[in-house]
Parts: structure tokens; C-alpha cells; sequence
């Protein structure tokens, strides 16, 4: 279903990610775990279309979606969502 082959991302001299083989079939549970800077998020923002790999190619489907933009790759299903712990500090749930 999702298909990860050679990912590499890069940030200047620093490479984040480099050569990330992963496929996750349908119906599965997928983790991920690391350290603090392991390339955890880096890869998701690269799946998601947030970043663009310097090289490798990512699938979904069959369907090659390296490159294309994040509001393409929402529109196949694929989406992320962000770690925050108190969204909304002044805020009740009745508000």
C-alpha cells in the first residue's frame, strides 16, 4: 500500500535520511520509533509531500507519488498531523 525505496533527504550538509527502504501493507500497524533528530519527522513530511527526497521514490497504491504536493498526496488519503500537547491553553471544552 505505502512504499518507501532509496529515501534520501538532506538539509544543507546534514543528511537526515539516507537510502530508507519501508513498505506498510494495508491493514497493518506501522511504527516508528527513534531518538530526538533520528529522522522520525523528516520522513513523514517527506511521505506527505511536505519535503522532496533528493533521491529514492515513494509509492502508494502502486502509484509512484515522490514529489508531488502535500494537498495531492490529502487527496489520496494520506495525511499527518501534529504533536501538540494543549492546543488550546485558554480554552474549556464547553468553548
Amino acid at each position: 500500500m505505502l512504499r518507501g525505496e532509496k529515501v534520501t533527504k538532506r538539509f544543507g550538509g546534514l543528511t537526515a535520511l539516507k537510502d530508507i527502504d519501508f513498505s506498510v501493507e494495508k491493514g497493518s500497524i506501522f511504527g516508528l520509533i527513534g531518538p530526538n533528530g533520528s529522522g522520525k519527522t523528516t520522513l513523514f513530511n517527506v511521505v506527505c509531500g511536505v519535503y522532496k527526497p533528493e533521491g529514492g521514490k515513494i509509492f502508494f497504491e502502486g502509484k509512484e507519488i515522490t514529489g508531488l504536493p502535500p494537498h495531492k498526496i490529502c487527496k489520496l488519503g494520506i495525511a499527518r498531523t501534529f504533536q501538540i500537547v494543549k492546543p488550546f491553553a485558554n480554552m474549556k471544552v464547553i468553548d
